[in-house]
């Protein structure tokens, strides 16, 4: 790649370009699309993309939300600098780029640390030294991938965190972690409410299974299993069903929690 051609920006027409054959981004929100859009439409383009030649046309290496941003306001040309780039150097430029966003996710940055290491052919430590990132954290961040893909969508879609997920992950069972994921879902459960659950469900199931054994009565299958919420006011365990409801002003709430924390 010569210094010349590493300088090449033009305005190249959006029928050329192809986006990138490998996405390290599962979901681009379409709201930010739009938002992106406006921003262009009223500010113009501040970065141009950058591509690089694939024969006769173009794929897109950085800059693909801004292309999409192009192709919702119906333009026909982008500004993009012109590189021609390996396999190698464009799975590590994209992946730098996408590591640094302020939106990505966990799910979306475990993908990118697979490609640096499948596709762009980096260590572990490599990544670490390069992203600036403990090479604890990226191997946490690769263990995403090997969980069931319930709990990937979830995170993904923001509907639990990672800790949580990895609570889930530990029943084994994709039945029963698919149980407990819509509870905590609904139920905004945390982490602690989480892991009381799965130390919940792994004691049932060692009791069926000292009960079979003994020739004792076990415990119905279809028994319907305890679920955990944590207290909004002491923030402990308690199962759904028992809490009692108090409508009240915020004022009186705040004097309420308030009163029972002296008490403590």
């Amino acid at each position: 790649m010569s210094k010349t051609q590493s300088e090449v920006v033009k305005k190249i027409s959006m029928m050329l370009i192809d986006g990138p054959v490998i996405d390290q981004r599962l979901e681009i929100d379409q709201e930010e699309i739009v938002e992106l859009a406006e921003s262009i439409k009223e500010v113009g383009l501040q970065q141009p993309v950058l591509i690089t030649p694939r024969g006769k046309r173009f794929e897109i290496v950085w800059g693909h939300r801004r292309y999409l941003a192009h192709k919702y306001l119906g333009k026909v040309e982008i500004l993009a600098k012109i590189q021609t780039l390996t396999q190698n150097q464009i799975v590590i430029l994209r992946g730098t780029e996408n590591l640094f966003r302020k939106d990505i996710t966990p799910i979306e940055e475990a993908y990118i640390y697979h490609g640096l290491v499948k596709e762009g052919k980096l260590t572990i430590e490599q990544i670490a030294t390069k992203m600036r990132k403990s090479a604890g954290i990226i191997r946490r961040r690769l263990d995403l991938l090997r969980m069931p893909e319930v709990l990937q969508k979830a995170i993904q879609k923001r509907k639990i965190g990672y800790a949580v997920a990895e609570d889930l992950w530990s029943l084994g069972d994709v039945a029963s972690i698919e149980y407990y994921l819509q509870f905590a879902v609904e139920h905004g459960a945390t982490s602690a409410v989480v892991r009381q659950w799965v130390r919940d469900e792994k004691d049932q199931i060692r009791r069926k299974a000292s009960g079979a054994v003994g020739g004792r009565d076990t415990i119905a299958l279809n028994q319907e299993k305890p679920v955990y919420v944590a207290c909004d006011v002491c923030q402990k365990p308690m199962e759904i069903g028992d809490e009692t409801v108090l409508r009240c002003c915020k004022k009186c709430a705040k004097t309420i929690v308030e009163a029972m924390k002296k008490d403590e």
